[in-house]
Parts: C-alpha cells; structure tokens; sequence
C-alpha cells in the first residue's frame, strides 16, 4: 500500500511537471525546419544562408540553404515556400507597395533579425560639375537594371531632391556595365548599394578623380518619410583615394525575414538560436565581425515579428 502510495505521489509530480514544461514560454518550442533563401550558388549570401543552416541543424532544426535573389525572396516567404529569406529592408517596402518587380503587394513579411548594411554610393566624375543630386539633371547618368535595390533607392533619391529619372540622360547596366562606362567617360555617374568600403569602389577611385554625392538630412527626412526602411549612413573621409571629407548617405540593412504567420514560438526560437550562437554568426562573414545584438533587434522602418521581438525585449536588446 505504502509503495502505490509513493509510486503514485511521483508520478503526480511527474505530471505536474511534464504540465509545466507544455505551459512553459515559447522558448521550449521550435520550427521542425527551416529553408533559408539565398542567391546565387557561390555568392556571400549563398554562404551565408549555409552558416545560418548550420548554426541552427547543431541547435536541433533541420535546415538548409536554397537559391533564391533578394526580391524574390520576399515573395517566396510571404507564399510560404520556404520559412526565412535574405534581402535587404527596402525590398520590403517596395514589396508591400506592390512596386516592380512585384506584381502583386507582399504585405505578410516580418524581420527576424538585422544583419550587415550596404551603402549607396553616387559616383560622379571630379570634372563633371556635379556637386549635389540636384545638379545631376541632364547629364549622362547610368543606374542599375530596373526592379534592382540599387535602382529603386537611385529612384527614390532623386524624388527626394524634386527630381524624375527623366530629368537625366540615363541608361542602365550591371556594376562592370557600370565601371566601364565611368572609365571610358560615356557617363558622368553612377549608383551602387554596396557592401562598405567596396572593393571596386576603391579601384575606381584609384582609376580616376571621383566624388560622392552627399544626402543631406532634409533630403534623408523626405527619402525615409516614403521609404522608412532605409538608415542613415557616412562615407568615411580618406576610405576612398581623392574623398577626403565624411559624406552622409542612407544604408539598406540586410535583414532575415520569415512570414508574418510564422509562429511566435518559431520566430522567438530563431531569434534566440542567432543571439546565442552570436560568434559563431560573426564568423559566417567578415562583414559580420562587428555584429551585435543590437543590430539583429534594430532595423530601420521597424517591422519585426512579434515572436523575434518578445526575445530581443527579454534579453534587452529593445526597450
């Protein structure tokens, strides 16, 4: 009697606490899998998707990296073709506007953690008599293909200074397309989002005598007043050869978003397993060694999921 008594005293307990465990925070829980759209086989973010499916397969979820480009990773996890995507902040923007290239609004995307930025640079030849984005009208510009980041923010940019792509003589090309242009002096400019400092921002400058275009803060407050998903930035005086004066400009931030109806106890899982593996994070990309905490919680225009921001609260990363 005394030992069904015992046996059925621990097992009550046994009870209570398999109870707790199923009512604990949705930290106990976690995604069954996870796809992780990239780009391109052999780019940075191919890479990084793969360093990312790593950190979380050794937490204890299945994951694995998948082709993909950044605009269109916005539409694959908002169909729910895969669970997270890499792009970049304004992409998001320019999807729930319904904006080329999309051709419906993607309205259903959440952040869960911010990455690395790219900076834009306006390069304009040093002898062009170009000093602001206002004096680009008329001259021979060329920007990115249609539908691209780098294209879209050149838009924008020019919006905010009062100007259309009509008031220049523009053409548009990829980054070589681009470089070569500048060099044979066909154009007076041109417009990369790029990693900072670039490296072929650097030869240019080495090739020729260039400036950067400045966004002035009352241009900024314009640009993000449509477009809250871009951050401000600077230009390092004397990063590039002849640019010797800090240039302020605006950054899109690399973010990893997921679908708004993820689960909050996903979304808190993917969070927490990035900020817990932070180092190993930082080691998926050079460009990552400065990361920190803060940077996954803090993205420009906001936007995160509920489940990824309930964790960044907890761990003070967001007031």
């Amino acid at each position: 009697m005394g030992t069904l008594h015992v046996l059925t005293k621990f097992g009550t307990i046994a009870s209570v606490f398999t109870l707790a465990l199923t009512l604990s925070p949705a930290a106990q829980a976690q995604p069954k899998g996870l796809t992780i759209f990239t780009s391109v086989s052999g780019s940075s973010w191919y890479g990084i998707g793969a360093g990312m499916a790593e950190i979380f397969a050794k937490a204890g979820v299945p994951s694995n990296p998948e082709l993909g480009a950044g605009l269109s990773n916005v539409s694959n996890v908002g169909a729910h073709k895969g669970e997270l995507g890499l792009t970049v902040a304004p992409a998001l923007t320019v999807a729930a506007r319904g904006q080329p290239p999309f051709p419906a609004a993607v309205g259903n995307v959440k952040v869960i953690a911010g990455l690395d930025s790219s900076i834009l640079h306006i390069f304009v030849h040093a002898g062009a008599g170009i000093s602001t984005v206002k004096d680009l009208a008329g001259h021979a510009f060329m920007t990115q293909r249609p539908g691209t980041i780098s294209a879209v923010v050149f838009s924008e940019v020019l919006q905010a200074y009062g100007l259309k792509e009509s008031d220049l003589s523009l053409s548009a090309g990829n980054l070589t397309e681009q470089t070569d242009a500048m060099k044979d002096r066909r154009v007076d400019g041109m417009i990369s989002v790029a990693s900072y400092p670039s490296s072929w921002g650097g030869e240019l400058a080495s090739t020729m005598p260039i400036r950067f275009l400045p966004v002035d803060d009352a241009a900024f407050s314009r640009l993000t007043g449509s477009m809250p998903t871009l951050g401000r930035a600077v230009i390092k005086g004397g990063l590039y050869k002849g640019q010797d004066a800090d240039v302020p400009t605006v950054s899109a931030q690399m973010v990893l978003i997921a679908a708004a109806e993820m689960p909050e106890a996903d979304a808190y899982w993917i969070a927490k397993a990035l900020t817990e593996k932070l180092e190993d994070l930082r080691a998926i990309h050079a460009s990552f060694k400065a990361l920190t905490v803060g940077d996954l919680a803090n993205v420009a225009g906001g936007g995160l999921h509920p489940g990824a921001e309930k964790y960044y609260r907890e761990v003070g990363a967001l007031k």
